[in-house]
């Protein structure tokens, strides 16, 4: 971690100027965590007297532990390199998040009971999933260090994936014109986009079993997930979950062998999640129907 912290250092420091590239905030805001390997064999010369010898090496062993993903043979991402999303109006303007458009919502948070995300968790997880679903699926133009919006279903079911470290959650949120674009899997309408990503999440989280996470729905209004003073913001009622006894077979799941990544295999129905309570918004007053095939029977 130190070497890393060291080898970054070279790149962007708090003044954001160093003596081999001069970056200031608005070029960092563009580059968005893109570094071309030949300013990564750059930065390593002045630690190693030859780093060209050993940069495949290096890069592998970035990559194995997630801390970078190829984005082709001369250029890497580097998630804790990404622009924070601020002001989060970025996903308006940018028109990543069409929330005029949406009448199908479904979201799911993650909740740290002591209160405390290492930062570089969300970093992560952003770093997995980018390296593990399907291409075009994540783009570091709509990638930030504590936000990300994924495109599914020719873009029109989009997914906010957002950190928040003060409020120590991650949500995820899935949006579509439909319930039934919500849906996604081998087969058809197997289980919603936010239940994939949500596993996703809970097999990344295994690496930090010393954190506890509780767990809950968000309100299936879409007026609870609309904007608010040109930001996108959350303010519907909190649904906690409660744990079904967990299978033998989730204990020796294998996302890569299943599919997951592609949406296949059992993944979506391992560790399965219910209510502990059954009320309307607080915020909206709507009662909730959770699961989408009991909207497209209505």
């Amino acid at each position: 971690i130190g070497w890393f912290s060291a080898f970054l250092a070279h790149f962007v420091k708090d003044d954001l100027a160093v003596s081999t590239i001069q970056i200031d905030n608005s070029a960092l805001k563009k580059q968005r965590g893109t570094i071309h390997l030949a300013d990564v064999i750059e930065a390593l010369e002045h630690e190693y007297v030859s780093p060209h010898e050993h940069i495949a090496q290096i890069m592998e062993l970035l990559c194995g532990l997630e801390l970078c993903v190829p984005l082709d043979e001369t250029s890497f991402l580097f998630p804790c390199l990404l622009p924070h999303l601020s002001p989060c109006i970025e996903l308006l303007d940018e028109g990543f998040l069409n929330i005029s458009d949406v009448s199908a919502v479904r979201g799911h948070r993650f909740r740290e009971s002591s209160g405390f995300i290492p930062p570089g968790l969300f970093l992560g997880l952003v770093a997995r999933l980018f390296q593990r679903l399907a291409p075009g699926t994540m783009e570091p133009t709509r990638m930030w260090k504590d936000c990300a919006v994924l495109f599914l279903n020719n873009k029109s079911t989009r997914v906010l994936l957002r950190c928040d470290l003060d409020e120590s959650i991650i949500d995820v949120v899935g949006m579509a014109p439909s319930s039934e674009q919500i849906f996604v899997g081998a087969a058809k309408g197997q289980a919603s986009i936010v239940i994939w990503i949500v596993h996703l999440i809970k097999m990344f989280l295994r690496n930090y079993s010393q954190l506890k996470f509780d767990e809950a729905w968000l309100c299936t209004n879409p007026e609870c997930h609309a904007s608010r003073d040109g930001r996108y913001s959350y303010h519907g009622s909190e649904f906690p979950l409660l744990s079904r006894a967990t299978s033998k077979k989730s204990k020796a799941h294998d996302c890569d062998a299943e599919g997951c990544q592609r949406f296949l295999g059992v993944g979506h129905s391992l560790d399965l999640m219910q209510l502990s309570c059954h009320e309307p918004c607080t915020t909206c007053g709507k009662s909730q129907v959770f699961r989408l095939r009991d909207v497209i029977d209505d």
